[in-house]
C-alpha cells in the first residue's frame, strides 16, 4: 500500500470540512464567558474534534466508493481507497475516533465526549448510511452533524448547554441546506449518475433553486434572533455588523441565479455560503471582548 502524501490525505479527511467543524466549536468555546481566561481547554477540544471530523470523513470515503467511481467530483478518491483497501482505511479512523473519545473525555468532560460523539455517529450512521441513498431529505435531517460540534465547544467549558451554543448549533444546522443545494446544483448530473437522491438533482434546477433560496430566507431569518434577544444569546457587537453584510450577501448570491434562471450562479453561491458561516463564526469569537 503506498504511502499518502499530505494532500491525499486532506482529501481524504476532508481537511476544509474539519476546519470548517473546529471553527464551528471554538465559536461556541468563545462565547463562554472568561473563556479567555481557560484558554488551554481549547487545545483538547481541538484535537478530539479534529480527530473525530477526520475520522468520519475516512469512513465516509470508505463506505462510499462505489459511488464515487460514478462522480466526476469524488473520482479521484477511489485513487485513495478502494475496496481492497477500504477495511484498512476504516481502521484507521476507528482509532483516530477512540483517540478522540479518550482526549476529551479525561482532558474536558463526558458531555464534551458525547457531543463529539453525536456528530460522529449522526454524520456516519444517520447521513451517509442511513438517509444519503435514500432521500430528498438526507442533507436536511443529516445537517444535524454539523450542529454538535457548537454543543461540545460550549460544554467543553461549561458541562452544560446554553441558549448561545444552541443558537450557534441551529445556524449551521439551518446553513447546511444552502451550501449542500448549492454544490450539487452545480453537479447533477454526479448526483443522478451515482442515483444519489440531493433534492436538485431530483427536482431540477428550478425546483430546486426555489427551496434554496426559502432556505436560505429562513437562515436570514434566524439569524436575526442575537438583535432580538442579546441578553440571552450573546453574539457579541461585531457579529450584528457581519451577520448583517453577510445576510443580504447571501440572499443576494442565491436570487440572482433563481431569478435569472440559471444553474451557472449557484457554484458561486456555494462557495460564498463558506465565506457566509466562516465570518459569522469568527465575528462570535469577540464576543466576551467587546461586551
Amino acid at each position: 500500500m503506498e504511502r499518502l502524501n499530505f494532500k491525499q490525505f486532506s482529501k481524504l479527511s476532508k481537511l476544509e470540512i474539519t476546519m470548517l467543524i473546529d471553527i464551528v466549536a471554538i465559536a461556541a468555546f468563545l462565547s463562554v464567558p472568561d473563556s479567555f481566561g481557560r484558554i488551554l481547554f481549547i487545545i483538547p477540544l481541538i484535537v478530539s474534534g479534529t480527530l473525530a471530523s477526520m475520522s468520519a470523513s475516512i469512513i465516509n470515503n470508505a463506505y462510499d466508493t462505489d459511488i464515487d467511481t460514478e462522480m466526476k467530483r469524488t473520482s479521484y478518491r477511489n485513487e485513495i481507497i478502494n475496496p481492497d483497501n477500504r477495511a484498512f482505511y476504516a481502521g484507521i479512523a476507528t482509532v483516530m475516533l477512540g483517540i478522540s473519545m479518550a482526549v476529551s473525555y479525561y482532558f474536558l468532560n463526558l458531555l464534551t465526549m458525547l457531543f463529539i460523539l453525536g456528530g460522529f455517529l449522526s454524520y456516519v450512521f444517520l447521513y451517509t448510511i442511513f438517509l444519503k441513498r435514500r432521500t430528498t431529505w438526507n442533507i436536511v435531517i443529516g445537517g444535524i452533524a454539523g450542529s454538535f460540534p457548537a454543543l461540545a465547544g460550549w460544554a467543553a467549558l461549561m458541562n452544560d448547554v446554553s441558549p448561545t451554543s444552541l443558537f450557534i448549533a441551529f445556524l449551521v444546522f439551518l446553513w447546511t441546506p444552502t451550501h449542500f443545494w448549492s454544490l450539487a446544483t452545480g453537479n447533477l448530473d454526479d448526483y443522478r449518475n451515482a442515483n444519489v437522491p440531493m433534492l436538485p438533482a431530483v427536482v431540477g434546477i428550478k425546483k430546486g433553486g426555489f427551496w434554496i433560496l426559502a432556505n436560505t430566507v429562513v437562515l436570514v431569518a434566524y439569524s436575526i434572533i442575537p438583535f432580538v434577544i442579546p441578553s440571552i444569546v450573546v453574539v457579541g457587537i461585531p457579529y450584528y455588523f457581519i451577520a448583517a453584510i453577510m445576510d443580504v450577501m447571501m440572499i443576494y448570491y442565491v436570487a440572482k441565479p433563481y431569478f435569472g434562471n440559471s444553474g451557472k450562479g449557484y457554484r458561486a453561491a456555494f462557495h460564498f455560503s463558506n465565506m457566509y458561516l466562516l465570518l459569522i463564526l469568527v465575528s462570535i469569537w469577540f464576543a466576551h471582548v467587546t461586551v
